[in-house]
């Protein structure tokens, strides 16, 4: 999110800039150092990514102070934004810094074993509900989503999803890829939060997931 319009934006932009860039150790902050540090862009040399400011924070203190020129916002906040003349959104972070398992549901081994009916009924809702926003418009979704943003318009909910579309955010299936798995734990090797890395084979189970598809 920037304070003026920028169709034409590159992430070699933010050189010099002070970025509002989420907490320390969460998704958001590490893929915006993910992608900076591809940009060529490192904090500290010539880029501030500020991870000072409490998550719940960012949007109050992009909005009442003017030393930050940039602000990291989830949607449907960053729609809204827009909507209300107070910022406009410059580019994805998501869309650049590539697929990852951002939001995922886990559960134990012995969980899953005794109540693997209750997790099947769970992963079947969960996949109805993206294939309801991937097959029908933003409009048609957002009215089934205002009870849950409360105080957001539903025309921000509905730029939220149509962004979201266009950069293909929405899984298309519940199957958990390796190299999805793989390339978050580069993100966080990147940001030096994950000391070591997982083994795919221990950490996931797509047998559920490979049922709901079948």
């Amino acid at each position: 999110m920037g304070r003026k319009p920028e169709p034409d934006f590159k992430w070699s932009d933010l050189k010099d800039k002070h970025v509002l860039a989420g907490r320390p150790g969460g998704v958001p902050a590490m893929m915006l150092q993910y992608v900076c540090n591809n940009a060529g862009l490192y904090h500290g040399e010539n880029i501030n990514l500020d991870t000072t400011v409490a998550f719940d924070a960012m949007v109050g203190a992009f909005d009442g102070d003017t030393k930050y020129d940039y602000c990291t916002m989830f949607e449907p906040t960053a729609s809204e934004h827009v909507l209300s003349g107070r910022g406009y959104i410059v580019a994805s972070v998501g869309d650049a810094g590539g697929a990852v398992p951002y939001t995922a549901f886990s559960a134990s081994k012995s969980y899953l074993e005794k109540n693997r009916d209750t997790a099947l009924a769970f992963l079947r809702a969960v996949f109805k509900g993206y294939k309801y926003m991937t097959e029908h418009t933003p409009e048609e979704s957002a009215k089934h989503l205002t009870a849950s943003f409360a105080g957001i318009s539903e025309a921000s909910i509905a730029a939220s999803l149509k962004s979201y579309l266009d950069i293909e955010a929405f899984a298309k299936t519940p199957v958990l890829k390796e190299s999805d798995f793989n390339h978050l734990m580069d993100i966080m090797e990147n940001a030096g939060t994950l000391p070591s890395r997982a083994d795919f084979a221990k950490a996931v189970d797509n047998s559920l997931a490979a049922e709901i598809i079948a």
